[in-house]
């Protein structure tokens, strides 16, 4: 990376940033000049609120499209069963997904910015719709609570208003939501029951001067006393909030399509979103850049072969521009740009998951991505899996426009595809048929053969790690503690080898007591070595017993390449039992071949479903623990470029 400065006149300031942004070349670095800096965020607030109506829009648009689909697949349903008549059908196109950001150009782009004016008054025009609708939504509220406390009074045949005191006679009317009794009193009283679902209803005569005795009771029992005064029964004051709740419905729908009008407007809206946005990280960039009366600087990083690039682009749009262009200092903390192969793009997003890589430190995507590809295809361990893999992750890049991170995720499981074709040609995979002769051997038959492979690949990225750890000391001027940290760790799976080599080959040579003597010579020079930092003598001691102890940590690493083995067995046999099971239902004449496949297909559906996630899981794992842990820092940041954080578009 390298930084660029410019310097230039605050009337040339938006076309420079424009180009910058362009350019997506250019991420800004904040001016350490704090006096200096443009104070007035005004500008960036009026962006935010504009932004803000504009991503309402968008939601609420969206939210009656979704509303209306939803809508319209009820009603189809019914009207196929005779049930309703059809809905009236929206003018709008309504798409059900958008499919991912729109990929567009920066001449359209700003054609779109040019319609800002008309766009933002469809943004009014739709805030309005909205209130319209929430207004709406808080009067058929009210009316449905109304509707639901009319309800237990449905039964009763008089008016509201002839309940209460008539001179010496008092009339009321009772509710209770169980199946309850008029309760018993000493003073006179007529009551007559009403119909009412799930509960009782009671009209009551009694004298004026016992109300309150006759109402303490029924309150005691459980009931409620009527509070309504209308001039109108219950059931016709039902009925005239069902006709206002269906008014209200009614010019509710009408809101929801006039909203749907303005659906053609949803593509420009959502461009105008990032238009704005774009705007807002200008903005915002501009205020940390320092600046006089009448000048601003600019600082900030851009890729070195892109530097020169950038600065002819700037001076095209003017002359009256300073630039200084310097490489990154030892002391400065530039952003990450990790440059690598197209076979490597796709396992950048799994290193990245762990910790994007520090500036200038070892790219290891090249590294990891040899072993993530080999585990991958050993845990599924199917020539069968890996064809539908690799077959159905090209179909989909070749013919759906993905986002970047789905599209390498969906090319690492393609490749994981073809790794599993090959190791599901070595061990004789395919769909797990028993049948299939193994090229090389089939690990369910020799399990010892299938751990053996899979520690020995785990040794081998285990010592790849090693060697660049000692790669990364000679890079910092430690020669010494590029060799003595890693050279004995060689040594010592030298002699491992060595010993199990003769074990298993039993050849005439004396490999055991070659091997023994790299071990002792490994195991003596950690202990004389491990502690060489201390500067006390003791210390030195114990620091070299703490190196020995540390071995076995290294051996449990070592031993969670087991995990290799275990998955692409367990791959294999789950595979086996589901054909064993695919085999009964096949010994059925004609008709269980049928349901033989018709079965099978969705056993090892899911066989292959559990098998890349946990390929994938298990996979990172050991790379993020067994292999970065010997020589990986870390902690680098992505270089992020001016208009690069777009919602909805991105550009061509």
């Amino acid at each position: 990376m390298s930084r660029l400065r410019l310097i230039g006149l605050k009337s040339d300031k938006n076309k420079i940033m424009n180009e910058l942004v362009k350019s997506g070349s250019f991420e800004v670095v904040p001016s350490n000049s704090a006096d200096a800096k443009f104070s007035d965020r005004s500008h960036l607030d009026k962006l935010l609120g504009k932004q803000a109506k504009v991503a309402f829009a968008i939601s609420f648009l969206g939210s009656c499209a979704t509303e209306y689909l939803e809508k319209k697949r009820k009603n189809d349903s019914e009207v196929k069963k005779g049930k309703s008549r059809p809905i009236r059908v929206s003018s709008a196109d309504i798409q059900k997904k958008d499919g991912g950001r729109r990929i567009i150009g920066f001449d359209d782009f700003y054609d779109v910015a040019a319609k800002e004016y008309e766009l933002l008054a469809v943004c009014g025009e739709l805030e309005q719709i909205s209130f319209a609708r929430v207004e709406n939504r808080s009067r058929l509220q009210k009316l449905r609570a109304r509707c639901k406390t009319l309800a237990p009074y449905a039964g009763f045949p008089m008016k509201f208003s002839a309940l209460g005191d008539r001179g010496r006679v008092s009339v009321m009317l009772a509710h209770c939501a169980a199946d309850r009794q008029m309760p018993e009193t000493d003073a006179p009283v007529f009551f007559e029951r009403y119909g009412c679902a799930g509960g009782t209803l009671l009209g009551i005569v009694t004298r004026t001067e016992d109300r309150d005795k006759i109402a303490a009771a029924l309150v005691g029992a459980g009931f409620s006393l009527c509070t309504f005064s209308d001039d109108s029964t219950a059931a016709e004051l039902i009925n005239g909030c069902r006709a206002d709740e269906l008014d209200i419905e009614n010019k509710d729908n009408e809101a929801m399509y006039g909203a749907l009008n303005y659906y053609k407007y949803l593509s420009d809206l959502k461009v105008l979103y990032d238009v704005i946005g774009q705007e807002i990280e200008k903005t915002s960039a501009e205020l940390e850049f320092a600046c006089t009366r009448d000048t601003f600087v600019a600082e900030g990083w851009v890729p070195s072969d892109a530097a020169d690039g950038l600065i002819i682009r700037v001076r095209d749009k003017t002359e009256r521009i300073v630039t200084y262009l310097e490489d990154a200092k030892e002391e400065d903390l530039p952003p990450t740009l990790i440059v690598s192969k197209k076979i490597f793009k796709p396992y950048e997003d799994v290193t990245n998951m762990y910790s994007v890589p520090a500036y200038n430190e070892i790219d290891p995507n090249p590294f990891m991505a040899v072993f993530f590809f080999l585990f991958f295809g050993i845990m599924i361990g199917d020539a069968g899996y890996g064809v539908i893999l690799s077959i159905a992750a090209g179909l989909i890049l070749r013919f759906c426009r993905l986002e970047k991170g789905s599209a390498r995720l969906l090319a690492l499981v393609g490749m994981g595809g073809i790794s599993a074709i090959i190791w599901g040609v070595l061990f004789g995979g395919v769909f797990s048929i028993s049948a299939v002769p193994p090229l090389w051997f089939n690990p369910i038959n020799e399990p010892l053969m299938m751990l053996g492979v899979s520690i020995v690949l785990g040794v081998v990225q285990i010592l790849t790690g090693y060697a660049l750890k000692a790669a990364k000391s000679f890079r910092a001027g430690k020669p010494l503690d590029a060799v003595l940290d890693s050279v004995f760790i060689f040594i010592l799976f030298g002699g491992i080898a060595c010993m199990a080599l003769d074990m298993l080959l039993d050849v005439n040579a004396p490999l055991t007591y070659i091997g023994l003597g790299m071990l002792g010579a490994a195991l003596s020079g950690i202990l004389l070595t491990a502690g060489r930092t201390n500067k006390r003598g003791v210390l030195k001691i114990m620091g070299g017993f703490s190196g020995l102890y540390g071995l076995v940590n290294l051996l449990s690493d070592v031993l969670s390449y087991a995990r290799l083995f275990g998955l692409g067995l367990a791959s294999g046999a789950i595979g086996s039992a589901f054909n064993t099971l695919g085999s009964m239902l096949f010994s059925i004449p004609v008709a269980g071949y049928v349901f033989g496949i018709i079965v099978l297909i969705p056993l090892h559906a899911f066989n292959l479903g559990i098998g890349v996630l946990g390929a994938y899981v298990h996979n990172a794992r050991l790379q993020f623990l067994e292999f970065y842990g010997k020589f990986y820092d870390g902690g680098g940041r992505l270089f992020s470029p001016l208009g690069e954080k777009t919602k909805y578009v991105r550009f061509s």
